[in-house]
């Protein structure tokens, strides 16, 4: 959750012109990370649970959805994006206007390097404070972060951003075949990109 609620304050930060306080913990951003934990892991559990490995056209389109249903569900427009090479599931695209100036870039992956069948053999669990799971950190955790990070931002009230576009991929595992040539449009346009890749220990938001 430490994760998480930096990353709802690095999307603060980007949007605007300047940080309005220096970095560091914000106790609002905190609170509101600790109180979504719970649905946050369950979510987490969900997509664990489905075998998405990068050529699983199937699997990565029931992750896709669960995570469109929650994109949709915090105001954004979700769109589908063909692939770019074959046999790989469709993209997502979420964008979500604000009243700022600021464009921020979120890229995830829904991926995973696992075969079909990985998540019936070894499904998510936790274990004291570890979660465990095919693509729970790599990188199924990163996106659920993101949702998460703007959920507190809505919940919050700040909107101090031109437009937050979420870019979930699907095949990120074999160096975005699917998406080379998207990211590369959707760079020209963002002020600041965000890969929600998981950090180094201990929990570092690495830059």
């Amino acid at each position: 959750m430490w994760k998480g609620a930096m990353v709802a304050l690095a999307l603060s930060a980007a949007a605007t012109e300047a940080p309005a306080q220096p970095a560091g913990r914000d106790d609002k951003v905190w609170a509101a990370a600790q109180a979504y934990r719970s649905e946050q892991l369950q979510l987490l559990e969900q997509v664990v649970n489905i075998d998405s490995g990068t050529f699983d056209v199937e699997g990565g389109k029931k992750v896709a959805e669960v995570f469109s249903q929650r994109l949709k569900a915090l105001g954004m427009t979700v769109q589908t994006v063909p692939a770019e090479a074959p046999n790989l599931p469709d993209n997502l695209l979420a964008r979500l206007a604000g009243r700022g100036k600021g464009r921020v870039l979120l890229i995830g992956h829904l991926d995973t390097v696992f075969e079909p069948g990985t998540a019936a053999k070894r499904p998510y669990r936790v274990q004291g404070d570890r979660a465990f799971g095919p693509g729970v950190g790599d990188e199924k955790g990163g996106i659920v972060e993101g949702i998460y990070a703007l959920a507190i931002l809505r919940d919050l009230g700040f909107a101090d951003f031109k437009e937050i576009v979420f870019l979930i991929e699907t095949s990120e595992e074999r160096g975005s075949p699917g998406t080379r040539k998207l990211i590369d449009e959707l760079l020209k346009d963002a002020d600041v990109e965000l890969n929600l890749e998981p950090g180094d220990a201990p929990d570092k938001l690495t830059v």
